[in-house]
């Protein structure tokens, strides 16, 4: 070991000596091995920095190219020629012999950006390509990963034939530090945590519906001529009582921080903002999920905030018409001077009714194009980012300020007053309206880059048309052919041609026949077999103007569709418990036939012929397709009087349940007056029309307008056994006897 190397390591044993053991014994070494040997090495820096030395300075490329132009017209030798343009002459006669090379091999020179690149894989104009591609599919939103682009990068150079380390082909992806290294050289890309958008979106924001939405912009703004405090968009965003935390300081060696939230899952609130282009904004809302809405739930919410309360906590149609009250109340708004409200095409605010509020009370509304309002809608471009930010940081200044405690629905009032005066600024609004173009108007507000996604769906891109021409040019060639580009400035001389294959400083073009990124890794596309079609009888949706009233007769003609729909489907569910009900018939009269004893065959033959009535009445009805006849026998059935009930009287008694209808044969035992009885109830027997009184008395008291029939008498029983058995001669078919 040579005395550099001991006296470093006895220095690294007195500031470490953990890492090195026993290094007091260490003596100096003289062997003329100890070069190989030395414990004292260095390691090559990943980024070389060239030095500036007058050893290693700069080259002028200007005189060198006219140097070599000289020397190769044969005007001058190397050595007066590099002595006339100060020029080393060794330096000179090295480019001399890479041109000399280049011209005697057929393969073009690769060149790169200097001589220090030479042992790169791909040139300066190789990696632009591969550059241009992975910027061209991350706008296509389907960014490459790194793991993807060491892949692309290893079929690319194998694809090319071009030179690269053997671990490539045992890896089948180019290395790490060739990764590392392509990310220093092209700055302009970074590693990003991209944003889930989902098909639709990809495909719904599209030239088209945009084209639609701004050419309806443009109409409304016309005709009423709106000023940026008339223009108002309304949108509703969930909020929870358990958000994502903040970023918060910890050390570096802890592999899993945590922070503390309320719980698990929590309760969702719905918060609807309204902003106005002017950057004013009016007093959100607040959509509680509870049934009855109670005054303390908007403790410390802004100041005129509107609360209300469903079920599930989401909007509804009658919950939108409180909305525009609100807003009427507080731009004042009328027919003579009204306002431009910006909505989603939501099902709640496209109702009949809201519509006609809306043109009553000056509120002209145009809806957005469905799946845009991540792009065209200012709440969501500019404004509930920032929210939800602020939300998060006062979330978690409440839990440290109230440690063990769990947040519930009644204080999101109040944290959201904090984010909402902190998030809801004029900056941030009237930033959102110029973003989307809707004021200042600007139609051009979206270039075709914000479009590239939707090309995935496209049958004919512009890279398809390209292999297309190319291939009918070539035939023979199969793969994507980059073009060799030529200054316009270069001069015909035979020296200036050979000077321009070898530009050491700026990047040359594309050699002939060089297979280009996209023809290696197509990208994606959708086959139009597999491609989102709209569903059988849905028109696609659109920007509409619903305060028109063409648009309101078409949605009076839909909810008209929609009840004529919801009437059929009744009628088609009475047949269905009508064939229900004969199969029942049908079945039951077979199994009990056989078991009829002589006693009672009088008494099961009447019975009998009743059935076989009813089933010859009910088979001329077209069951199969409607229940029309049912309908009609119903109509016709004749009111329940209140003196036709008296005591010891069998009623037919429905009970109306959530979902369905029940129907119970009950025995009046008292009557207190002409529309009420206290009634004792029978129940069906399993697979018969024969009713018993349970063994658990079942009496309650009935109103006249839940008895359906009266009943005739029950049929009289010949023996004491059947005595407690009813049959009536009623036809039950299409009623849920139980």
């Amino acid at each position: 070991m040579c005395q550099r190397c001991c006296s470093s390591v006895r220095r690294l044993h007195s500031q470490h000596p953990r890492h090195i053991r026993n290094a007091a014994t260490v003596q100096p070494r003289t062997s003329p091995l100890h070069v190989v040997t030395c414990f004292y090495t260095r390691t090559m820096p990943r980024v070389y920095k060239k030095k500036e030395s007058s050893r290693s300075g700069h080259v002028d490329e200007v005189a060198m190219e006219s140097a070599i132009e000289e020397v190769v017209d044969k005007t001058l030798s190397i050595r007066k020629s590099a002595a006339k343009y100060g020029i080393k002459p060794s330096t000179l006669e090295s480019r001399l012999a890479k041109i000399k090379k280049n011209t005697t091999n057929e393969a073009p020179l690769r060149s790169f950006a200097s001589k220090y690149t030479s042992k790169q894989v791909f040139t300066t104009s190789e990696e632009v390509l591969l550059n241009n591609y992975i910027a061209e599919c991350s706008r296509m939103n389907y960014g490459l990963t790194l793991v993807q682009l060491r892949k692309l990068a290893y079929e690319f150079a194998k694809a090319n034939k071009l030179e690269y380390p053997s671990s490539w082909d045992h890896n089948g992806m180019a290395g790490l530090d060739w990764a590392k290294s392509y990310r220093h050289r092209n700055v302009n890309l970074s590693l990003r945590k991209p944003e889930n958008t989902s098909a639709a979106r990809a495909y719904g924001f599209n030239k088209t519906a945009v084209n639609d939405f701004f050419n309806n912009l443009e109409a409304v703004l016309t005709r009423y001529n709106f000023t940026c405090d008339r223009i108002y968009n309304f949108d509703e965003s969930g909020i929870s009582t358990v958000m994502s935390t903040p970023k918060v300081l910890a050390e570096k060696c802890r592999k899993q921080v945590g922070q503390l939230v309320s719980g698990e899952r929590g309760e969702l609130v719905t918060f609807g903002g309204i902003i106005s282009a002017s950057g004013n904004t009016i007093p959100p809302l607040f959509i509680f999920p509870r049934v009855h809405f109670k005054d303390h739930f908007m403790t410390g919410a802004p100041e005129g905030s509107l609360g209300v309360a469903t079920r599930s906590g989401w909007i509804n149609s009658e919950i939108f018409i409180q909305v525009l009250k609100h807003i009427q109340k507080k731009t004042s708004c009328t027919k003579e001077n009204p306002i431009l409200l910006l909505v989603d095409n939501h099902e709640s605010h496209v109702t009949v009714e809201a519509i006609d509020y809306a043109r009553d009370n000056g509120i002209v509304y145009i809806s957005f194009p469905p799946h845009t309002t991540h792009r065209l809608q200012p709440l969501d471009v500019g404004v509930f980012g920032p929210f939800k930010a602020k939300l998060k940081v006062a979330y978690n200044d409440w839990h440290v300020s109230n440690p063990g405690k769990t947040m519930n629905i009644y204080q999101i009032p109040k944290l959201a007053k904090i984010a909402y005066f902190e998030s809801f600024t004029n900056k941030n609004i009237m930033s959102a309206f110029e973003k989307t173009g809707i004021w200042p108007y600007n139609k051009l507000a979206f270039s075709d880059e914000d479009f590239a996604p939707v090309q995935v769906y496209q049958s004919n891109s512009n890279a398809t048309i390209n292999i297309n021409r190319q291939q009918q040019e070539d035939p023979s060639e199969e793969n994507v052919i980059v073009e060799q580009s030529t200054p316009l400035n270069s001069p015909p001389s035979s020296s200036s041609l050979l000077l321009q294959s070898i530009d050491f400083d700026a990047p040359s073009s594309s050699a002939p026949g060089l297979i280009t990124p996209e023809a290696v890794r197509p990208y994606p596309k959708v086959n139009k077999s597999q491609s989102t079609k709209a569903k059988k009888g849905k028109l696609p949706g659109k920007s509409r103007i619903y305060t028109d009233t063409p648009e309101k007769q078409r949605l009076l003609e839909i909810q008209k569709a929609k009840e004529m729909k919801k009437q059929e489907q009744e009628r088609r569910n009475k047949a269905k418990e009508m064939k229900r009900a004969l199969k029942m018939i049908v079945k039951t009269d077979k199994i009990t036939k056989p078991k009829i004893q002589k006693k009672d065959a009088e008494l099961e033959t009447d019975s009998e012929d009743e059935i076989n009535i009813s089933l010859r009445e009910s088979s001329s009805s077209p069951l199969s397709t409607e229940a029309s006849d049912f309908e009609e026998a119903t109509n016709k059935e004749e009111p329940v009087l209140s003196q036709n009930i008296n005591e010891e009287t069998f009623v037919l008694v429905q009970f109306e349940k959530k979902s369905t209808v029940l129907h119970y044969v009950g025995k009046v035992l008292k009557k207190y007056g002409p529309m009420e009885y206290h009634v004792s109830f029978l129940r069906k027997k399993p697979g018969s029309w024969k009713f018993v009184f349970p063994n658990v008395i079942d009496e309650g008291t009935v109103f006249l307008s839940d008895v359906v029939a009266v009943l005739p008498p029950p049929k009289s029983a010949s023996t004491a056994r059947t005595a407690n058995i009813f049959c009536f001669e009623r036809n039950f078919i299409g009623y849920n006897v139980q």
